[in-house]
């Protein structure tokens, strides 16, 4: 054998080499991902679930706030008529409480003057 069929025989080798060196890099990658596609799924089959459970809990909160808003615009309503109440009340009744307490203090006055 001559020094080139030893030179085409070391490079042979070591292509060999390099091939068994990225089969086993290529199982190993493939591994790895096949272990991430079932780490993956369980997860899909552990979320899906609780997305389902939470997807209810807020459909039932937004029914809940739905009546909330219901009663707030009833005590809207009842605040809005209680202010007009009290309004009609004030201007019915503070013209003449103002008319008496100026008679009542008139008469307090006239009354000290005429002991005086």
């Amino acid at each position: 054998m001559t020094v080139s069929d030893w030179a085409i025989v070391g490079a042979a080798l070591f292509w060999a080499v390099l091939v068994v060196v990225l089969c086993v890099l290529v199982l190993r990658a493939v591994k790895l991902l096949d272990s991430v596609i079932g780490t993956v799924g369980r997860v899909t089959d552990e979320t899906v679930p609780i997305l389902r459970g939470v997807n209810e809990t807020v459909a039932g909160v937004n029914v809940e706030l739905a009546r909330v808003d219901t009663i707030m615009a009833g005590v809207q309503s009842i605040t809005a008529t209680t202010d007009r109440v009290l309004g009609v009340v004030h201007a019915t009744l503070a013209s003449p409480l103002i008319k008496a307490a100026a008679v009542a203090a008139g008469t307090a006055r006239a009354a000290r003057s005429l002991r005086d």
